[in-house]
């Protein structure tokens, strides 16, 4: 599907960046202002111009291709613009920016790919030791709704 189609369907559903606002991980949005989107009291701030955003979507392909470089035990999978459904609850859906399939073992594993400047010191804390917990809740809601439940990135991240 084209972005502007798969922009539309995100909509409809509950995506991964959705699930750290249902829970208040998500410091960009609230529960009540998810809420207000999803039911069509308020429409969604566009945020697509802004320069972090390009920057991340810009930047998304050439990083999965130095993580293949880093990592060539996996083959990376990926095609734009793909919604995955949950198989029971199809209001719940994810778009990976990569699957990961180890190529001795066959797992598989979920490529979550984000930018940020870290020499802010805010975002430099944010990071340090961890994942941040929207992060962190989106992964595990695209594990959710994949299936796959182990993701192992190098021998030093474990979900």
């Amino acid at each position: 599907m084209n972005r502007e189609k798969w922009l539309e369907e995100r909509k409809k559903g509950i995506g991964g960046s959705d699930a750290s606002s249902i829970i208040g991980e998500n410091p960009y949005r609230t529960n009540i202002q998810l809420w207000e989107e999803k039911t069509g009291r308020k429409l969604a701030e566009d945020i697509s111009k802004k320069d972090f955003v390009q920057y991340g979507t810009e930047a998304e392909e050439h990083l999965r291709e130095l993580f293949k470089l880093d990592f060539p035990q996996y083959d990376v999978k990926h095609e734009e613009n793909i919604i995955i459904k949950h198989p029971e609850f199809d209001f719940l859906f994810a778009s990976l920016d990569g699957i990961l399939v180890d190529k001795k073992t066959g797992e598989m594993g979920i490529l979550e790919v984000k930018t940020t400047n870290i020499l802010q010191s805010m975002q430099k804390e944010k990071w340090k030791d961890k994942i941040p917990g929207n992060y962190y809740i989106q992964v595990l809601h695209y594990m959710m709704v994949t299936r796959i439940y182990i993701c192992e990135i190098g021998s030093s991240i474990k979900i």
